[in-house]
């Protein structure tokens, strides 16, 4: 019911707009025999448009406790079942065929252990030697290479896609444990500068590095999918790569991410995997379609619903305690100075992280390290027994 003109009390008035303040609202009116204009200010604020959407689990309120007999076992015995593990995942990479006439070539699954094994012992490939010689006595190698050799074998680039897919293998026995995943992208660095060439032309006097692109479980921090590119790569077209990889053996609910991942088609690869996709929008982002649903849908809900999407947002950051914990208990620096021997080097300090996490969810969770049920999943990889099985 419209109210009377605050002048000449006429009550042939018309709405003229609405004001609206942060915690108010006012409705402007004119009146027609006067030509005064006042304003009225309302009760409530109308009713915002909503969406649903809720997040997937409730969120903690309190942190998880620590079970420190648990951990302490695992710290205790990390290194000898590290080893086992090792080999036993090693044990399913396929033997080189030596057709040619000479010197036999080494164990492709023997001089993967050894290359793991030197990122976990954290040595040179001489000093390594002596440890190398340990698992010869416990059975787990039937030859201790010479140190050339093993540096031979980490710029070998048929390395790479094996040491890849153990990485994959190894994240598998927690398959039926991790719904929500985090991505992000680091740097690993040089330990070594550029050449004297360029010091002597007063180059810039840089590090080089490569960046390795990630996606992790938030509950274990395991690492499920790595790919490593140049250290000037961007972070965002390697989102679906990562992501359909991972959901391939993975049931994934939620996938959050920085603000550097964000783009139309990200979010449409995420709601095809089934997947809630956390990414923030950028400050300049605007609602507009584009051909996007998923766009449309996640924009309104990151504004509607800020605490909630932040809530889950924020688990992300265990993919950064991810990075933190591999560069503290490994290395910061790349020892080697080709390019195939850094990007194997850092897969192999990749599988190193996995199978710590591995010991460690053993003691705390009774996790269970089979990997003959899964081992098929890879075509490069085959079963104990020496039986290839294919990936049908």
């Amino acid at each position: 019911m419209l109210c009377a003109c605050k002048s000449c009390g006429s009550a042939d008035i018309i709405k003229n707009g609405r004001k609206y303040g942060v915690n108010t609202v006012s409705q402007h009116y004119a009146c027609k025999r006067c030509g005064s204009n006042f304003n009225e200010r309302l009760d409530t604020r109308p009713e915002r448009k909503t969406y649903d959407f809720k997040p997937t689990e409730t969120i903690p309120r309190e942190p998880a406790t620590i079970d420190w007999s648990a951990y302490s076992e695992a710290q205790v015995n990390e290194k000898l079942l590290f080893l086992d593990i090792l080999e036993d995942l090693c044990a399913r990479l396929p033997e080189e065929k030596n057709g040619k006439i000479g010197r036999p070539s080494a164990s492709t699954c023997e001089m993967a252990f050894c290359m793991v094994a030197k990122l976990y012992e954290g040595l040179s490939s001489r000093r390594v030697s002596s440890d190398n010689t340990i698992a010869m006595q416990r059975g787990l190698i039937s030859h201790v290479p010479h140190f050339n050799t093993l540096l031979k074998y980490f710029n070998d680039p048929r390395m790479t896609p094996l040491l890849t897919d153990l990485i994959r293998l190894s994240a598998l026995p927690l398959r039926n444990f991790e719904t929500t995943f985090a991505m992000d992208a680091s740097g690993l660095s040089s330990a070594f500068y550029s050449r004297w060439l360029d010091e002597r032309l007063q180059v810039v006097k840089e590090h080089d590095w490569i960046k390795i692109h990630v996606i992790c479980g938030v509950k274990s921090n395991i690492v499920t999918t790595i790919k490593v590119t140049d250290g000037h790569s961007n972070d965002s077209p390697h989102f679906p790569v990562l992501l359909r990889e991972t959901a391939k053996n993975f049931r994934i609910k939620e996938i959050c991410a920085d603000k550097g991942y964000i783009s139309r088609k990200n979010l449409d690869v995420a709601f095809e995997m089934g997947a809630m996709p956390y990414i923030p929008f950028k400050v300049n982002a605007t609602a507009k379609k584009c051909g996007s649903l998923a766009w449309v849908k996640m924009y309104h809900y990151f504004h509607l619903h800020q605490d909630e999407f932040m809530s889950r947002y924020h688990l992300r950051s265990n993919v950064e305690s991810t990075f933190s914990a591999l560069k503290r208990k490994f290395s910061r620096k790349l020892m080697l100075k080709g390019e195939v021997g850094q990007v194997n080097e850092a897969l192999a300090m990749l599988l190193c992280h996995n199978i710590c996490v591995l010991v460690r969810e053993a003691f705390e969770n009774g996790t269970s390290m089979r990997f003959d049920d899964v081992a098929h999943l890879f075509p490069s990889l085959h079963i104990k027994n020496g039986q290839q099985v294919r990936n049908d």
